[in-house]
Parts: structure tokens; sequence; C-alpha cells
């Protein structure tokens, strides 16, 4: 099976349209702005100059695709996986693979796939996809990206969905809802919409417990199931303000869970059968707001100014109960933790095309993030719950961080050059528990290299230093009750940093055909694992340096010269080999929850006389291992399939008939826990869980108007 997943790692930085006066660049010109068409519809056309090309998808070519949205256009585009970046690290480092009229949404937890999953199909005029250098434009880093056109004179439009999902085999249905709606008013555009959703998870597991010595001691059957309720309601506007532009986003949204795992256990000794009931309960608030204000000046420089706030205001609880029976179960432990995650940032680009063939920009930008916890542990010590002493329980985390970068985009011969030069720096301080400050400065250079023998062929060359996002949650204290461990918070923990070099070769045959194979190798430093304290505790801690390399593949391929007319398949894959040296026994093993391989096929046959589709896809992943200072967790998920078929036929509506999880996937665990120090010391138990996730049965109708 080809290899290859994951695509093109997140861009260090935010690519911005040109000044609105023509800039003598005709491809960068025709990307910033939408223009009259591509010619005949469902044409495929494609521009190069030097070693960079455009490939345009007129909106008329995903018709056999039955899009409703911009987003499901953009998920049928040849070769191509959207990478939304990484919303953990301000604007810099958030950056991914996907445009809109040539620029980035300013938001972060709203990515531009769910900008698009809210865009009528009217509203798109075409697709470009951007291989390489193309005349001025800058792609910081990222050698292929899509930038989704919208039509300049289309009228309101609206995009609905309702679908319904049915887990087998319980039951009761669980429906969702989203409308959305997309117009101008002068030289104001807007997109409005929101969605609603009843949820269920339900996962049936066998489990059996061995003791030290592998004997058999125990049986469980466990069921864990819980449901929710999932509201969110957004809005993305564009005002055009002369030749300044003025966009904004926001977008407000609302989460809640309640549910628990029920766990039979029946002894293989004298002892009577009892039952463990783990409860959980979750409540999420989350809030943001992200615009930019953009002002060319003169004809060859553009200012832009780009600010956003986000909030994230989570409550949870959980329970561990202990009986002879589900309704007898006495209350063992409770833990309630509330959190409040905010960011802020500001951020100040300037971008110059005044010298041909180069787009030079100068950044800024300043953040600032917080985290307050309080978290709570009560046991029962005997005469009822007790309130436990946790060290870190109720603490504060405050980054202030500031980003400055300059870049080029330029050509030599028939080579294309994108480079950077960045530099962080950042200061953290931790109050409450915990009592820390500390502070970092990072260099963080990039260079990318592309080269085009031919129209179908692009080689691809990248060098890179990437700085990990700190999770304040690692800072943190909480517990684990299901397997009965306090998880400590480390305020002395630093972020990881990588140098990732990567080679890729990509090679189009037609207008789907493609296929791309990436090599890649990753040196980093100050592993990000589980630390060992003394007595036996363990917490989020940098376990000294690693390496990663592999190779990963994807590509899409049309099936009509096997006879199956209209038939596509996509596929991908990845294959990578890591090691760390391990803290508990001084030994290499691979690095804590990768998976050494995985690979995804998607076949698709659009019958369109007939107005009918059908298609499966079906995913291999291999195990992954966590290392803890007494445990060895191993996890593999099984093979998982889908399967659909969908009609248009009745008043233009789609309408889809899935079923997910044909095959019962679940995951498998063996988790072994020592007496004392993984490695040399005895095994005291292992439990060895065969978990099935459950069908589901999809049904959905979707449409515009």
């Amino acid at each position: 099976m080809t290899i290859g997943f994951l695509g093109i790692a997140a861009a260090l930085a935010v690519y911005e349209a040109g000044p609105a006066e023509p800039s003598g660049e005709p491809l960068a010109a025709a990307l910033q702005t939408p223009s009259g068409g591509v010619g005949e519809a469902g044409a495929v056309k494609e521009e190069c100059d030097g070693n960079g090309c455009v490939i345009s998808y007129d909106a008329a070519f995903f018709n056999r695709y039955n899009p409703v949205t911009a987003l499901d256009m953009l998920r049928n585009l040849p070769g191509f996986q959207i990478d939304n970046g990484d919303d953990s690290r301000g604007f810099g480092g958030a950056a991914g693979n996907v445009l809109i009229n040539g620029e980035r949404v300013a938001a972060k937890s709203e990515t531009a796939s769910d900008a698009l999953a809210r865009t009528p199909v009217a509203s798109v005029e075409r697709i470009d996809l951007i291989r390489g250098q193309t005349g001025g434009l800058d792609l910081r880093g990222q050698s292929v990206v899509a930038n989704v056109v919208l039509s300049a004179d289309a009228g309101g439009a609206a995009a609905w969905q309702a679908r319904t999902i049915v887990n087998l085999p319980s039951p009761g249905a669980f429906p969702f809802g989203r409308l959305s709606y997309s117009d101008k008013a002068g030289p104001l555009s807007y997109t409005i919409g929101g969605e609603v959703e009843r949820l269920q998870f339900r996962f049936e597991a066998e489990e059996r417990l061995l003791d030290g010595g592998g004997a058999l001691a125990e049986l469980r059957r466990e069921i864990f199931e819980e449901k929710g309720f999932r509201g969110e309601g957004s809005v993305n506007a564009t005002l055009s303000l002369g030749r300044a532009a003025l966009r904004l986003n926001g977008s407000v949204g609302y989460f809640e869970e309640d549910g628990a795992e029920t766990s039979e256990r029946v002894p293989t000794g004298a002892d009577p059968l009892f039952f463990v009931v783990q409860g959980e309960t979750d409540d999420e608030l989350s809030l943001e707001i992200g615009g930019d204000v953009e002002r060319p000046f003169g004809k060859h420089m553009v200012l832009k100014l780009i600010g956003l706030y986000r909030s994230f205001d989570a409550t949870g609880g959980g329970s561990l109960a202990e009986g002879p029976t589900v309704e007898d179960a006495a209350i063992d432990a409770v833990s309630v933790s509330e959190t409040l995650d905010t960011e802020s940032i500001i951020r100040v680009e300037l971008d110059y095309s005044g010298i041909p063939g180069h787009l030079i920009e100068i950044a800024a930008e300043g953040a600032v993030n917080r985290l307050d916890s309080a978290f709570s542990l009560l046991e029962d010590e005997g005469a009822g719950l007790v309130p436990q002493d946790v060290p870190g329980a109720v603490t504060q985390v405050r980054e202030t961080r500031g980003d400055f970068s300059i870049s080029d985009s330029w050509s030599i011969g028939p080579v294309g050059f994108d480079g950077a030069v960045a530099a962080e720096t950042s200061r953290i301080e931790q109050t409450g528990g915990f009592a820390a400050e500390r502070s970092f400065f990072f260099m963080k250079p990039s260079l990318t290299a592309t080269y085009a023998p031919d129209q179908a062929t692009q080689v691809r060359l990248r060098g890179l230093r990437e700085i990990g996002q700190l999770d304040f949650s690692d800072f943190v204290s909480s517990t684990d009750l299901g397997d009965v461990e306090l998880e400590l918070g480390n305020p002395e923990l630093a972020p990881e940093t990588t140098w990732t070099f990567d080679a890729s070769v990509e090679r189009r045959f037609g207008d789907i055909a493609v296929f791309t194979v990436t090599a890649f190798h990753d040196w980093i430093s100050d592993v990000e694992d589980l630390t060992p304290l003394e007595g036996g505790l363990e917490v989020p801690g940098n376990i000294g340096d690693g390496v990663r390399r592999g190779v990963r593949g994807e590509g899409a391929a049309p099936l009509d010269a096997l006879g199956l007319a209209g038939g596509r398949l996509d596929f991908s894959g990845r294959y990578q080999f890591s090691r760390v040296v391990d803290p508990v026994t001084g030994e290499m093993r691979r690095l804590s929850d990768e998976r050494a391989w995985q690979a995804a096929v998607e076949f698709r046959q659009d019958l369109s006389a007939l107005q009918w589709s059908w298609g499966w896809d079906v995913n291999f992943r291999g195990a992954r291992r966590f290392f803890g200072f007494d445990e060895d967790n191993r996890s593999q998920d099984r093979p998982d399939l889908d399967a659909f078929v969908e009609t248009t036929r009745f008043a233009g509506v789609r309408m889809r008939l899935g079923m997910e999880n044909i095959l019962n996937q679940g995951a498998d665990r063996d988790r072994a826990v020592f007496e004392s120090a993984r490695g040399p010391a005895p095994v005291r138990f292992r439990e060895l869980r065969e978990r099935n996730n459950g069908r589901e049965l999809l049904f959905s109708v979707s449409g515009n108007f």
C-alpha cells in the first residue's frame, strides 16, 4: 500500500494579499482578487511561472461530488490534504495551507475549514492549487496551498444540513442541524451560521486482569455511555473601505456531557462479584473574537493589523464508586476541576512587493496566554469523603510572548526559495500551589527550495526549526480515577524544539491523478514525556533529545480506465521510526504516543447520469505505547471501515445513508503495572482489554437555497 500521511507540516508565518493595484506578476494578481473565471465550466486550467504553478479548478469541476458547501469542494481537491494549522501558538505559528481570497482567517479556534463549512457552493468561483513560488506570492514554508476564490458578484445563498445518528445496537437517534447564510450589502459581505447537535458515545469492552505470574485474577465487562449537547454560532464579515479592508470573525460555543463507565467485575477466587462505576461530567463555554484591517500604501506596500481574543471556560467532575450492585455502589472518590484559559494576540505585518519576483514581509507579534485552574480531590478514608492535599491544586500560569520575523520569497533560475529568520522570546510566571518564573529565547530560521523540471513534476526541499507550544494543563494537577493515578503538574516544563528537514517529489498525471512522496528527518530537543519523581510519582517533563525519521505519501487516481466510470481512489500513509533514551530504564525506545505506521484508502464512484454516488473508506493504524514510571501501556486500533450511498435525484437535495465502523472497530489495550520502577521490577498486574466502539447508522439531507 502506498505510504504517506499528514502532508506538509504547518508553516511558520502568514501569507497576506498584495496591494490593490496590479503587482506586475500575472499569477500573483490572478490569485489575489476574484477573476472572471478560468474558461469553460468544469475546466481545469494550469499556469506556470518559473518554478511555480497554479492549477485552477472551476467550481463546476466539483459538481460530480454533489457539494453543498465550499468545504465539500476542498475535500475533493485532487491530491490535497487539508492542514488547518496549529491553534496553540499565536498567529505566526498557526498558519495552515488554506487561503480564502488570498487571505488567512484571522481566527484560531475558528479554522479555515470551519469558515468554508458555512460557505454555500454558490459563493465559490474556483479553487486554486498553488504549487511552489508563483511570481511574488509568499507561501511561508507551505509549498502547496489551496486558495478558495469566492465570487465577486454572488447573491444571497444558504446552505443547510440535517442529520441523525443511531448508535447500534442502542436505541435512540441523535440529531444534528446546521444552517448558514452568505450575502452582500453594498461594501459589506458576510456569512452567518449556527449548528446544534445531540451526542452519544458508547463503548463496550471485555477486560482480563492477570496477576504478576500471568494467572487470571478477574474478568471484567465494561460499558461506557455518555450523552451530551453541543451548540455553536459564528459570523465572518468583510467590509471594503476604499482601498482598505476590514475583516471580522466571531464565534461562541457551548458543550456539555454526562456519562459513566460501569465495570462488572468477577474475581476468579472466592470473592463475590462487584461493580465499579466511574462518572464523568463536563461543561464548557468558548468565545473568540478576531479581526484584521489591511491597507495598501503606494503601489508595493501593504500594512496589516491583526487582533484576537479568545477564552475557554470549563468545569469538570469525576467520581469513583464501588459496590455489590450499581445501585448500592458507594462513592470512594470525587474530583472537581475548574479552568479558565484565555489568549490575547496582536500582530503587525508589513509586506513589500516592489522587487520583481519577491515578497518581503516584516512581522511582529505579541501574545498573552493565561490559565487559572482549581482542582479538588476527596477520598473516602472510612468515615466519609475527606479533602486530599494535592500539590499545585490551585494555580495560575501566565505566558507573555513576543515574536519577530523577516521573510522573503525569490528565485534563482529554475529554483524558487522561501526563507525566513525569526526570533521568539517568552516569559512564564506561575503562582499558587506551584511558584516558578522562567524566560526563554529561540531562533526560528526556515528555508524552502522548489524546483519544477516540467509542469507535471515538482521537487521540494525544506528545513526549519519549530518551537512547541506548552500545554498549560501540564502545569496543573489532576487525577485519573479510572487508573487510580494522581497526575501532578510540573512548573519546570520547557518547550520542545524540533529541527525538521524533508524532501518531497510530486508528480501529476492529468486533472485528478497525483502522487506525492516525502522523506523527513527530525532532531528533537527537550522531548516532552513523563518523568519520574520520588515515591513512584510522575509528572510531565523533558527527558532529553530524540530523533524521528520516516516517509509519507499521498495521492489520488481516477478509475475510469479500469471500467469504473466516475470512480476515484484517494490514498495516504506514513511510516516512521523514532528514538529517545527512557528516563526510567536508560534504554532507547520509541517516542510515547506515536504510531510507527498508518494508512488510509478512500473510494468513491459518482454515477452522474443516474445522480447516485457510493463509496467506502478504510483506515489502518499501528500500535501506540505510553511509558510511565511503573507502567507500560500499549494500545492497538483495529481496522476501521465506513461506507455510504447518496443521491441528488429528489429536488436536488443531497440525501446520504451511511454506516460508520462497519467492522465494529475498537482499541485493544495491554497495560502492565510494575511493583516499582518499570523494567527491573516484577509485574504487579496486567490489564488486557478488548474494546468495541459500536456501529453507527447515519442519515443526512443537505442542500442550498
